[in-house]
């Protein structure tokens, strides 16, 4: 093979190869489908096609349990994961929902790379039973977070996140959750950016506004007397 061969197939590896990136404002509404949540274990994870956030005809995911077991499903869905502290990920908002029988579930969210690398959100969400409630992680706390596989920082973490986790356990928080017979629905995961920053006005600026406003009001004056 010569060089040029090989520098065409690296070329057409590295195009072919799918890009990881999370999506600051993306938003997994589910319509076209679970979005890579998967079903494992004890757990399956149904696509139901009306009963989302929307009502009638919108979509949402059921994450559910016969038997007893660990509750939860995690996606790795390339808007969802990735270096998310490069990628300007600072949080995910998200909507929870107690179908099926009052189970008082709670939810917690993990980022991070498997086996290696991975934390749990320390605040737990409690679906409400039979309606929606919106829910909130913020990535620029690191003591919201608790890690519960492997070593390494948060940042770490966030900076390799494979996968996207929301599961049911309850303190103390490690590897291996508590188990359950129950059910949950998720619907409208949002990849949160960086807030846009307030404008700010330099000294020579606010003395130009102020100039202006002096003007405008003199201007407003005049009219009204006819001046």
């Amino acid at each position: 093979m010569t060089w040029l061969s090989a520098l065409v197939l690296a070329s057409i590896a590295l195009l072919a190869a799918p890009a990881i990136a999370a999506t600051p404002g993306f938003e997994e509404d589910f319509t076209a489908g679970s979005a890579g949540f998967s079903t494992g274990g004890v757990t399956t994870v149904t696509h139901v096609s009306s009963g989302g956030v929307g009502g009638a005809g919108d979509p949402y995911i059921s994450i559910s349990n016969t038997l007893v077991g660990f509750l939860g499903s995690f996606s790795i869905a390339p808007d969802l994961v990735g270096n998310l502290p490069a990628d300007g990920v600072t949080g995910y908002s998200f909507w929870l929902r107690d179908t099926g029988a009052n189970d008082n579930l709670e939810i917690h969210v993990g980022v991070g790379t498997a086996f290696t690398n991975f934390w749990l959100s320390i605040p737990g969400f409690t679906p409400p039973d039979g309606s929606w409630q919106k829910f909130t992680v913020d990535l620029t706390n690191p003591s919201q977070w608790v890690q519960i596989i492997g070593t390494g920082t948060f940042q770490d973490a966030l900076a390799s996140s494979d996968r996207l986790l929301f599961r049911h356990d309850v303190p103390p928080l490690v590897m291996n959750p508590d188990t359950v017979a129950a059910n949950f629905g998720l619907d409208r995961i949002q990849v949160l950016p960086v807030p846009a920053p307030i404008p700010t006005v330099s000294a020579p600026g606010r003395a130009l506004l102020a100039l202006l406003f002096v003007v405008l009001t003199g201007l407003g004056i005049h009219r009204r007397h006819g001046i």
